[in-house]
């Protein structure tokens, strides 16, 4: 059974009115996926852009043993609804479309969250929203992602794509199979083609209902990200939510110092037991290069139990545990 077959298999679906005021309550079809084990610890995946929940399948082959997992395809992303312009595609509306699939559809009261790459900033935003219903996730798991643009590195793809004169002829000289064999390339450890079956699933998934064409609109995201990411971060840092924070060490585009930056000036001293993990063996995609060991940390931080700094397994390849706080610096 291929990779997009077996991750479509089981997978249900629910639909959204988008909340935000240009789509007038626009309704689009969700794709969902439960997994894992039925009543053990619920763990909800957030993915990023331009891909989708898929990204998280080595993840969940790691931990369907022992955790109950929830992911779900934002409009625009995967195998979900992919309304073309003038839908306005939102941070904030997929921060309440989160919401909405915790406390409504699924009904989760306690339950972890992993968030990468754009999910991260619908994570920041879902964040407060959950705490203020007395919802708030019992751990936040943050991974790779430009969520302090002033020191990210956005490729010159993106910047084409998010470029108003150059967005869509830039996605209309763009194929499934070359965006995913981009990503390959440059942003996962070590390098794929798409000859690897996870590359060949990716562009399988971007040519469903048309991804490439919605690029230029779901990419907008960074203006939000850039206008209201600071305010995020300072909401988050107030927030009494144990957070830690996992990043690949080869990212060229999220580059570890805006993991630095971001545990430092926001994370470290925030309320909570908090801890930051680098990982040697990855890169962008941290959940699909370094399957194992993410799987090791979240089995870690889940068991609650104290941890002195240290590499896991004592290996050079291991991650580390580079700093952790419990709130007061």
């Amino acid at each position: 059974m291929d990779l997009v077959t077996q991750w479509r298999s089981g997978a249900t679906s629910f639909r959204w009115a988008s909340t935000a005021p240009a789509n007038a309550h626009a309704q689009v079809e969700v794709f969902a996926r439960r997994s894992g084990t039925p009543g053990a610890p619920a763990l909800v995946c957030v993915h990023g852009f331009p891909t989708s929940s898929i990204d998280y399948r080595g993840l969940t082959r790691e931990l369907d043993g022992e955790f109950d997992i929830y992911t779900l395809d934002f409009p625009g992303y995967g195998f979900s609804g992919k309304p073309p312009a003038p839908y306005a595609y939102s941070l904030y509306d997929d921060a309440r479309l989160l919401v909405h699939a915790i406390t409504e559809v699924w009904r989760l009261d306690t339950y972890r969250i992993i968030t990468h790459d754009r999910g991260s900033s619908v994570g920041m935003i879902a964040v407060p929203m959950l705490a203020a219903a007395g919802r708030a996730p019992a751990e936040l798991f943050l991974t790779n992602a430009n969520i302090f643009l002033p020191l990210a590195n956005l490729t010159a793809f993106q910047r084409a794509l998010l470029d108003d004169a150059t967005g869509r002829p830039t996605a209309a000289a763009t194929t499934p199979e070359l965006l995913a064999a981009g990503l390959g390339q440059t942003t996962f450890m070590p390098r794929r083609g798409l000859d690897d079956p996870e590359i060949a699933a990716l562009a399988y998934c971007f040519g469903y209902n048309d991804g490439i064409g919605v690029l230029p609109d779901t990419i907008r995201y960074l203006h939000e990200r850039a206008a209201d990411e600071t305010g995020w971060l300072e909401s988050l840092s107030a927030i009494d939510v144990d957070t830690t924070l996992i990043w690949g060490l080869h990212d060229s585009v999220a580059p570890l110092r805006v993991a630095n930056h971001v545990w430092q000036t926001y994370l470290k001293r925030k309320p909570g037991r908090n801890r930051y993990w680098v990982v040697p063996g990855a890169d962008h995609y941290v959940q699909c290069d370094a399957p194992q060991e993410l799987a090791h940390i979240i089995r870690l931080t889940t068991e609650g139990l104290a941890l002195d700094l240290q590499t896991i397994g004592d290996r050079p390849d291991g991650a580390v545990l580079v700093d952790q706080s419990d709130g007061d610096g």
